[in-house]
């Protein structure tokens, strides 16, 4: 996957929580490659791009995100991966954009929540 430029402003979901455009760095854009289309991966070949330089994204699976999809073997849609969000004040990069897309967030602790180990014991 290659990220290229386009004229026409961007209204690309990762907007305003991503490092902004930094200007052109070099005179001529030096190509990166970025290897894995996970989050981190598309974060970091985003914010290369922004550097202005060329960026390849090389992904193995036939689609970006890394352990963060939805599975619907059963028929039905199940969320893998990111289900829980650590720190979803400021200091998660991902907090602006869940409040642009007025997802609900549900605050846990141990009062309020029943966890289990991979053994299924509390």
């Amino acid at each position: 996957m290659e990220i290229k430029d386009d004229d026409s402003g961007s209204s690309n979901l990762f907007d305003g929580i991503l490092p902004p455009r930094l200007g052109r760095l070099h005179s001529s854009s030096p190509s990166v490659i970025v290897i894995g289309g996970g989050i981190s991966g598309i974060a970091a070949a985003r914010f290369l791009h922004n550097a202005s330089f060329k960026v390849l994204l090389l992904e193995s699976r036939d689609r970006l995100g890394g352990r963060i999809h939805t599975d619907y073997s059963f028929g039905c849609p199940v969320d893998m991966g990111a289900s829980w969000l650590h720190g979803v004040c400021d200091e998660n990069p991902l907090a602006p954009l869940i409040r642009r897309l007025g997802l609900t967030l549900y605050r846990t602790s141990g009062d309020n929540s029943v966890l289990y180990d991979h053994d299924l014991e509390r």
